[in-house]
Formats: structure tokens, sequence, C-alpha cells
């Protein structure tokens, strides 16, 4: 239920964005999503699903949720080597280490309303 939650966040977002603009319409809500989240856990189509449910009745009913993953780098206590995190527990590729700090990243930004005109 943690994605129904967000997704009535995001909605909330939209409409308070879209306030100074009653007649707008989106057509397009593009979220920046850390790659270290659990939505990447999800297929698209059912984060779709869940965003369609939380928008309906509302100025969002219509639009379309597109996800833009936002890459987590990751510093090797150890080493110092900057990595890309491409899981949630992974080894630095400089000297093998597990001790991998995470550079802090929203997990979700609204980054976008793209509107009909």
């Amino acid at each position: 239920m943690h994605e129904w939650q967000l997704m009535a966040q995001v909605v909330k977002m939209v409409e308070e964005a879209l306030r100074q603009a009653p007649s707008a319409r989106p057509s397009v809500v593009r979220l920046m999503v850390s790659t270290q989240s659990h939505f990447f856990e999800h297929d698209a189509a059912a984060l779709q699903s869940v965003f369609a449910a939380a928008a309906e009745g509302t100025v969002a009913e219509r639009a379309m949720l597109e996800i833009l993953p936002v890459p987590v780098t990751g510093h090797c206590r150890l080493c110092g080597t900057a990595c890309e995190m491409k899981a949630l527990l992974q080894c630095c590729p400089g000297c093998g280490s597990a001790n991998l700090d995470a550079e802090p990243v929203p997990e979700v930004v609204l980054h976008e309303v793209v509107v009909e005109e």
C-alpha cells in the first residue's frame, strides 16, 4: 500500500501545481525516482494502474505516469572509489570492500507536469 499512498500524494502535488491554471489538464506526470527505490521492483504498468486509481476524479485523471530513474553514487569508505550503485548491497569495484556509502538522494520527486493546451 506504500505505492497507493505515494501516488495519492503525487496527485495532490499535481493539483497544487495546477491550482493557478484551473482549466489546465495534465497529459504526463514525470517523477524522478532513485534507482535504489523499491519502486523499480514493480513493473511500469502496475505503477501506472495505481496512479490512475489515485487520480480518478481529479484533474490528473487522464494523465500518464512516467518514471525517470536517478542513479545513486556510492563512495567506498576504504579506498575512496566512487561508483554507480546498481544494487542495495554491492562491493566496491576498486577494492572489493562492502563498505560503500550511498549519496543521499530523494526517493521520489515530482519532476514535471506536462499540460495539454
